[in-house]
């Protein structure tokens, strides 16, 4: 750790000793930002190498070590761009959500998805989420994990209101249909379709608990692609699409 200490005085009259000493430690940056195009590829090969030895040794076992050797720099070189493994963490972190954050701002666009109708839309939206919790499924676990260890370090609350302003423009967008949603409140409804399927996929999917449902009903991604839809949009009050629908939506 790097302590930079600044020294108050505070004195008594000529000849009087010091009546006070006020020693201010300043705790080194945990990250320092790149200014050029040479530190910005740097800093991109550190969250590629993080984020696969993250997925080969989880959270725990990516060490920096080994993050180095995957980004072919030196362990020093990690240490200057970031105070310590936490804050290369963060880093890691932030960027997945700022992917998921334009990936919600490109798909929820209500103008381009506007003629699509409510249950082909829904329908589209609940696959892709089977289809996105299962690409970054061991990503997303371990960002769990981190949240869960650190619920109240200012990157978590920061994370958890831009997730709350992604959630609110997939709210919004769906409300487009309001009228044909039967429910007594269809923000509600929505909401709560979300926290189901959302529910599932993170029991079933990120924390990889198929298995254990094998002797009362066998699970696969094709199952949840085609029953997920029903249940978000039997919430809604809404018919179930036919198969013909449904397929149509994955293929999508």
């Amino acid at each position: 750790m790097v302590l930079k200490c600044e020294y108050t005085f505070t004195f008594q009259p000529a000849g009087c000793q010091p009546r006070r000493i006020v020693l201010v430690p300043q705790r080194r940056a945990a990250e320092i930002p790149p200014r050029q195009a040479r530190s910005r590829e740097t800093l991109r090969r550190l969250l590629d190498a993080a984020e696969a030895v993250m997925l080969a040794h989880g959270p725990e076992g990516a060490t920096v070590p080994r993050i180095a050797k995957q980004a072919r720099v030196s362990p020093a070189t990690v240490y200057r761009r970031f105070r310590d493994k936490d804050a290369l963490m963060r880093a890691v972190f932030r960027r997945f959500n700022e992917r998921s954050r334009s990936a919600v701002r490109e798909q929820f666009d209500r103008d381009a998805v506007r003629a699509i109708g409510l249950v082909r839309f829904a329908t589209i939206v609940v696959q892709g989420m089977v289809q996105g919790f299962r690409a970054n499924a061991a990503l997303s676990r371990a960002a769990i994990q981190y949240a869960e260890r650190h619920p109240n370090a200012d990157f978590i609350r920061a994370s958890g209101a831009s997730e709350a302003k992604s959630f609110q423009q997939m709210v919004d967008t769906l409300l487009m249909w309001r009228d044909d949603i039967d429910h007594p409140d269809p923000d509600q409804a929505i909401r709560f379709a979300f926290l189901i399927v959302a529910t599932v996929l993170r029991d079933l999917v990120l924390f990889d608990r198929m298995r254990l449902m094998a002797t009362v009903i066998p699970v696969d991604d094709d199952l949840l692609k085609r029953e997920l839809p029903r249940v978000f949009l039997r919430c809604l009050g809404v018919a179930t699409p036919p198969d013909n629908q449904t397929k149509m939506g994955r293929r999508a």
